[in-house]
């Protein structure tokens, strides 16, 4: 008996310990599977390139699946709950908020707009040093290109024609032209004059082999005060996601800011450089170098009640919404980080 026992204990030792090794070599749990809507080849949403590519997302217990969209597509996929999440501006996300729409922001991809007002090199800028707004009253009687009609690069080229005391529905013509890589084609060949550029058009018209435009308001590098403290582009949910999928969501801003963090730190440029060459097709991977060695520190996930405000600014003054909506109301406080530190050391 005493050995039939001793034998049965041995035998439940060894498949505890069989176990015990089975369970140390599985992987940790499947991926949280989860869809975002986002933009496809466009630097405002690099951040979620950098995550994907990188793995990050992974590292964080998620399997991301991307769905690509234009201007207020993206934000339209995720509030018809085709996507759980969605990364568009934030101009997007207020504006629908102010229209009933119960949507949160997360977290921010990128505090400054990667948007600069370009011309091409032929077209007189008498005002060029003058201090803006006067720059901006050179666009008169141009044909100036943007993405989508409501699209970002359209309220703020609106603005900035205002700001300037010139009418956007008289003074120029707005053309819409379509994403970054139609942008520049429409500007080498001489469709419009100029373009309230999304990157990497600027950057590859201004700095690129051919240098056949030139800059004439930086708004990435703050050129026109309300845009020195901003909240371009972000993460969003809508309430019943959050509610539901909470470790997701939380997932979710730790790879953004994990990813930030990447694009940070001066030591990661070759992995920049890889996940450009994998999402940003056209930009030249010295191209890129200079924009991130100038740019990067654009890529900051803290919404402050500062920067939402200049948001509700913008969209106020071109009477796209009624009435400013409250931070408390827009930003997913229990999600949106603090504070940043942009060191991976």
């Amino acid at each position: 008996m005493g050995g039939l026992r001793s034998s049965r204990f041995s035998l439940g030792a060894c498949i505890a310990a069989f176990a015990a090794v089975m369970l140390a070599a599985a992987p940790a749990g499947a991926l949280e599977k989860v869809k975002m809507s986002t933009f496809q080849g466009n630097l405002c949403c690099f951040t979620v390139y950098v995550a994907q590519q990188l793995k990050l997302y992974e590292k964080h217990g998620l399997d991301v699946e991307l769905v690509y969209g234009t201007g207020i597509q993206v934000a339209n996929i995720m509030i018809s709950g085709a996507t759980e999440f969605g990364a568009f501006a934030v101009e997007h996300g207020v504006a629908v908020s102010s229209k009933g729409q119960d949507v949160k922001l997360l977290v921010l991809n990128q505090v400054l707009p990667p948007l600069g007002l370009i011309l091409r090199n032929e077209v007189r800028t008498p005002n060029a040093d003058k201090p803006y707004p006067q720059m901006v009253r050179d666009l008169k009687g141009l044909k100036i290109g943007i993405s989508s009609a409501g699209a970002s690069t359209d309220t703020t080229l609106q603005y900035l024609l205002r700001e300037a005391g010139l009418d956007p529905k008289k003074d120029v013509t707005i053309v819409p032209v379509g994403d970054p890589n139609t942008m520049l084609a429409a500007l080498k060949n001489g469709v419009i004059d100029g373009a309230m550029a999304v990157e990497p058009t600027q950057t590859a018209a201004v700095s690129g082999p051919a240098k056949f435009a030139k800059m004439v308001v930086d708004l990435e590098a703050g050129g026109a005060p309300l845009f020195r403290e901003y909240a371009y582009n972000g993460i969003f949910a809508r309430p019943a996601t959050l509610k539901e999928r909470p470790q997701v969501a939380r997932a979710l801003v730790a790879a953004t800011i994990e990813a930030e963090q990447v694009i940070n730190d001066p030591a990661r440029m070759d992995d920049l450089l890889k996940v450009g060459a994998a999402t940003m097709r056209g930009l030249e991977p010295e191209l890129l170098r200079a924009y991130f060695s100038r740019y990067r520190t654009i890529f900051r996930p803290v919404a402050t009640e500062k920067a939402m405000d200049n948001v509700n600014q913008l969209l106020l003054a071109g009477k796209l919404i009624a009435q400013a909506v409250p931070y408390d109301r827009i930003v997913a406080q229990e999600f949106m980080p603090k504070e940043f530190s942009p060191a991976t050391h």
